[in-house]
């Protein structure tokens, strides 16, 4: 049996990695942080390796006797849009992942992107693997250390073929969103926070059919590519409704004026300067949350198999393991 190396393998997307995995028939070490209570990963038949892809020399010893590699770790904050550490763990920790890996001659190394290193569309011209960047006008490190670590490994490629593929998830909604992260959204609306809804809308997708994608990319695709992992183009309005119709909860909210949500954002934002408290929402997540951020997924569910399950299926996932764990 091969054996895969997973980096940040307790979070949302690394859980259901490794469950996909485990369904695939393949060994798995799952490489999370130190000191850290890891209950994700519970009653799963692996092998749990301790450390930091900032050590190099931590993820090549780990990494010894594995076939394959799949770097999901990443730190996800767009608060404050500047932030070191976020450029030091998305750029400087894929670096190390790379390095260690061709070290090894691993077969091949998945690395999770994000959709964002491409320019978004609209829902009839969505965004593909064919734009171009053009996330510098936010001016956040997230976006930025996601495309710039796409850059060095695709430019590691085309000098010397290391054997990469890149999976760009969209908006993901699944079970074990510990954070929580995307699944706040849920969470809010169960609780009845969350004041209203934007004139935007993200392409959602079910983190079971990214997992499903990633798993897939170790025997299929192309080296050297990259591929958009996603499903359904909604408006917020769209995506709020079906979470409510899923919860069993009667759809109440009203669409807030851009303006005002700008305005919310920025007043948010020069607060939080001050405390240095994290905003429930900054100018930056602001203007993120008035544009429709669409996307097409043809080429991973055409070369890496990858399913298109229902939204709904997703929200109920994220619902019934928040409610299973205590989060509601």
């Amino acid at each position: 049996m091969k054996k895969v190396f997973v980096t940040g393998a307790d979070g949302m997307l690394g859980s259901n990695i490794c469950r996909e995995l485990i369904k695939q028939g393949f060994l798995v070490k799952a490489f999370c942080l130190p000191n850290k209570t890891i209950t994700t990963l519970n009653g799963l038949s692996i092998e749990i390796a301790h450390g930091d892809v900032l050590s190099k020399p931590m993820l090549f010893n780990e990494m010894k006797g594995c076939d394959f590699v799949i770097h999901v770790a990443a730190l996800t904050n767009i608060w404050p849009r500047r932030n070191y550490k976020v450029n030091e763990v998305n750029l400087t920790g894929t670096k190390n992942v790379m390095e260690a890996a061709e070290e090894l001659k691993i077969t091949r190394m998945v690395h999770i992107g994000s959709a964002s290193s491409f320019e978004h569309g609209s829902n009839k011209n969505p965004g593909n693997e064919l734009l171009e960047f053009n996330g510098w006008k936010y001016g956040m490190d997230y976006l930025e250390s996601k495309y710039l670590a796409q850059k060095l490994l695709l430019e590691k490629h085309a000098s010397t073929g290391f054997p990469v593929i890149i999976i760009n998830p969209t908006f993901m909604i699944g079970a074990f969103d510990s954070g929580p992260s995307s699944g706040q959204m849920i969470i809010s609306l169960f609780k009845e926070t969350i004041p209203g809804y934007t004139s935007g809308g993200k392409n959602f997708v079910c983190s079971t059919d990214v997992a499903c994608a990633v798993v897939n990319a170790l025997y299929k695709g192309k080296i050297g590519e990259c591929y958009i992992a996603g499903n359904e183009n909604l408006k917020f309005k769209e995506f709020f409704t079906k979470a409510a119709t899923v919860m069993g909860k009667k759809f109440k909210l009203k669409q807030i004026p851009q303006p005002l949500v700008l305005l919310v954002g920025a007043i948010n934002s020069f607060i939080s300067r001050i405390t240095f408290r994290t905003p429930s929402i900054s100018y930056g997540m602001a203007k993120f949350a008035s544009i429709n951020q669409c996307f097409s997924s043809l080429k991973a569910v055409n070369e890496l198999n990858m399913p298109q399950t229902p939204i709904e299926d997703g929200i109920k996932d994220c619902f019934e393991w928040f409610k299973t764990n205590g989060y509601l």
